[in-house]
Formats: C-alpha cells, structure tokens, sequence
C-alpha cells in the first residue's frame, strides 16, 4: 500500500482511459481527467485493493476516500457546473459520510468504500450527467434540512390542529 505523497506506478489496463469532451460548448476547455492527476490514480488503486477484515485498516480507507472526495469538490462544482458554493458542497459531502458513521459490519463497510471509489471515479471520468450530480446534492440538502429541522412539540401539534 502507497501512502498517500507517493507517486503510485499503475498498468495502462488497470483504470479506464478518460473520454474527452466536444471542442465546443460550456465543456470545451475541461478535458476529462483535469481534476484526476494523483486522485485519479490513487482512487484506481484502492478500488482494486481487497476487502480489509481489519477495522483500523478500513478507517484508513474510509478516511482516504472522504479527503479524495473533498479535494475534488472545486473540479466538480467546475466540471459539472453546480450553482452551490464549494464550503455547502463540502459540508453535504461530509454530511453523507457521518450519515454511515455507525455502520460497524466489516462487509458493509468495505461494500461502501467499493462503491464510494466507484462513484468517485465515475465522477471524475465525466461519465456521470450534471443531472445525476445535481440529484446528489439536492438529496443530501433535503436530508441536512430534515436533520436540522426539530421534530415538533405537543403544543406544536395541539396549535396546527392536528
């Protein structure tokens, strides 16, 4: 296992070759892979490391992917064109990996690192619509609100009539 400042040797067959983008539209200037670099490779080498029985291991992992997703916050919000502000779309990211926080089954655990690599991957290789990336944050938004919203009172109730 590389650390995280090490430059990471890949096979040319291990990880999907980027698609590029039309010379023209709002997309011409980013080619696909722009934000990948180090967080490309890493992302492909974890995807394809082994499920770990090991809980100090996965919390590695689990750590690992969250920094990835968090530094590729502003290349996303870029790429995809998504009206919200970097700091809330760090914050809902974050928020869906405290959501799976008490999540204490090793197989689980790993399953959801596996598909978070995968998500993290297909964003970054623009496979994923600006609708599917829309669709993420609004459903993280709405549930951020429902958390924040208290549930009501009695005389909350008693006074709505219900």
């Amino acid at each position: 296992l590389a650390s995280a400042g090490a430059k990471v040797q890949v096979p040319s067959s291990a990880c999907a070759e980027p698609h590029t983008r039309p010379s023209s539209g709002p997309m011409a200037s980013m080619g696909a892979g722009a934000s990948s670099g180090n967080i490309a490779l890493r992302n492909c080498v974890q995807k394809s490391l082994v499920f770990t029985p090991e809980l100090g291991k996965t919390a590695l992992r689990v750590k690992s992917l969250h920094r990835d997703c968090l530094r590729s916050v502003a290349w996303t919000k870029r790429a995809y064109t998504v009206p919200l502000p970097e700091r809330e779309m760090r914050a809902l990211v974050s928020l869906a990996f405290r959501e799976k926080s008490s999540i204490s089954d090793m197989h689980q655990i790993n399953r959801l690192i596996a598909m978070g690599r995968m998500e993290l991957e297909e964003t970054l290789m623009l496979w994923k619509g600006e609708s599917h990336i829309m669709q993420l944050f609004e459903t993280l938004a709405e549930k951020r609100d429902k958390i924040a919203e208290p549930p009501p009172t009695f005389l909350d109730t008693f006074f709505d009539g219900k």
